[in-house]
């Protein structure tokens, strides 16, 4: 009898386990939001210690409203990717000194679906006392959440350099 109630048990247990497993999700890319990088372009060159404007336009499909908008940059120059993108021309591999790496965090308007996000950026020369960022390849991560929790990214490759040369260059 233990035995039977054992056998009952676990079958009650796994059936749902079974139909659960098959059930299909909902296709959620449908609901996924879009980014879409106006400014600056793809492979474009960004100057130390000279405004640019950073652009993007985001929707939401789900027509439910925004949610947040991140983005972040950092040096590629190991030639690393983050996704099937075509990288630009790059600098020969090099190691990391002193690189530039920073994230952006803002809240987009939540009774939207379609905004344009613009912000104006400098990025610093400086590294700390006496000492200079890195130049060379660099990319932005740029992730985009939905009101309804729905993620997307997308990543664009840029320059980052100096006008006139690296101050104080580790690879000259």
């Amino acid at each position: 009898m233990k035995k039977q109630l054992i056998g009952a048990t676990l079958l009650f247990l796994t059936v749902p386990l079974f139909f659960w497993a098959c059930a299909e999700d909902e296709d959620t890319i449908e609901w996924q939001p879009t980014v879409e990088v106006l400014s600056p372009a793809y492979c474009d060159t960004i100057w130390f210690d000279e405004p640019f404007t950073f652009k993007v336009r985001v929707t939401d499909p789900g027509k439910e409203g925004l949610g947040a908008l991140s983005f972040d940059t950092h040096h590629n120059f190991n030639h690393h990717t983050h996704g099937s993108h075509q990288p630009c021309d790059m600098d020969p591999e090099k190691d990391a000194v002193r690189p530039f790496e920073e994230v952006w965090i803002y809240d987009l308007p939540d009774d939207e679906t379609d905004y344009v996000f613009e912000k104006e950026i400098t990025i610093p020369s400086a590294a700390g006392q006496d000492a200079h960022h890195d130049y060379g390849d660099y990319h932005f991560h740029i992730y985009v959440t939905n009101s309804q929790g729905y993620q997307t990214y997308t990543t664009l490759d840029y320059k980052l350099l100096y006008r006139e040369g690296h101050p104080d260059d580790p690879w000259q």
